[in-house]
């Protein structure tokens, strides 16, 4: 029987977890069986259910039809980045849900009142209980699950982000013309990119305090945005500073390798990030990225290569970050070598070792 592989995520879609998903399963199609469960995709004669109804009862519901599944035996590997179904390897791409909580509702108890606050943290034990291994995608995340779970040290393995080598590097053409190509302004000083999904958690409204910091400083930035989230938060901080067309939304772009290849810098001030893709990509491409130490992937920066903000909530952090833009000049070049060793071709061999060491010892226990 073929040996079969099983990748459960419940959503489909371009988010992070979503995109490791999908890129799991290209990547070892040539090897295993290789299914995808997400919510909606017919299995095993049946709809995927959890697409439907508040947080709490998706999660729960579509848990609750994985685990009654019969994906669980000596010749497959479950291979999970959704809290709890059960597992051989969980991914933790996530973080730990109490730690989230805590940094968006601070001291507030409101989040009390959301069943989904409830429920997430028993999902998530099942997770890591049920799994023989425990993928981290930086150092950040595995201190933070072995805060959480110190049960669960030995099992956990780091395994940092991979960028497609083939998409995201060093442009050919220089940002003059790449900005002509993508209506971009060419006459700015500076273009800022803020890539990803959720502008509340990436920092939006820190990279117009940024922007606002510039401009006081006679440096006429841009902001570039990119990806989805509600902006409407910050728009009163833009009129006031007189920002209005100096911050500029794409939406969800297809080419964004062109964008890192067109921007300055990436800000990226984010409050938690276990290892942003977008940091990645931008570094491949030799866009230098400005980050707080919240961000895994600040793990893999350079001096060189971008500047990362110890807390974002002091008050010269702006200041910090808006002298840096202004006064530092950059290799494209060293910026996109410092990340060669983080290629998805690497990340795919790391993956696979531990797929195969859970095919291993399923075998000797036959």
């Amino acid at each position: 029987m073929e040996q079969q592989l099983y990748i459960v995520r419940r959503n489909s879609g371009m988010g992070g977890a979503e995109r490791v998903a999908e890129r799991l399963a290209q990547n070892f199609s040539d090897r295993y069986q290789v299914h995808r469960l997400w919510a909606g995709n017919r299995f095993n004669g049946h709809i995927i259910p959890g697409r439907k109804g508040p947080p709490w009862w998706r999660s729960w519901w579509y848990t609750r039809f994985i685990n009654s599944l019969p994906i669980y035996h000596q010749n497959s590997v479950v291979y999970s980045l959704e809290y709890g179904p059960n597992c051989d390897i969980y991914r933790a791409g996530d973080g730990i849900h109490r730690l989230n909580v805590l940094r968006r509702y601070g001291a507030s108890k409101t989040w009390m009142v959301n069943p989904w606050h409830w429920l997430a943290p028993k999902l998530e034990r099942n997770s890591f209980e049920s799994a023989r291994y425990v993928i981290a995608n930086s150092e950040l995340v595995r201190s933070h699950i072995v805060q959480t779970y110190p049960n669960v040290q030995d099992k956990v393995v780091t395994i940092y982000n991979g960028y497609d080598e083939a998409v995201f590097n060093v442009a050919e053409l220089d940002k003059a013309a790449i900005r002509r190509q993508l209506g971009l302004p060419v006459e700015a000083d500076k273009i800022l990119l803020l890539s990803g999904s959720g502008f509340e958690r990436k920092g939006l409204h820190h990279a117009v305090k940024v922007l606002t910091n510039l401009h006081e400083h006679g440096c006429k930035a841009y902001l570039i945005v990119v990806g989805k989230g509600d902006s409407g938060y910050v728009q009163n901080a833009i009129k006031q500073a007189g920002l209005v067309g100096y911050v500029q939304y794409k939406g969800v772009v297809n080419n964004v390798a062109q964008y890192y290849q067109a921007a300055d810098l990436m800000v990226l001030l984010t409050r938690y990030d276990p290892f942003s893709n977008a940091a990645l990509e931008a570094l491949a491409c030799g866009c230098p990225v400005v980050t707080t130490r919240n961000n895994g992937a600040a793990e893999v920066m350079k001096p060189f290569s971008g500047l990362v903000v110890e807390n974002i909530a002091e008050d010269q952090a702006i200041e910090q970050c808006a002298n840096f833009i202004m006064r530092q000049s950059f290799d494209a070049s060293a910026i996109a070598a410092s990340v060669t060793h983080l290629t998805s071709s690497n990340e795919k061999k790391a993956h696979l070792d531990v797929i195969n060491q859970v095919f291993e010892e399923k075998k000797r226990q036959r």
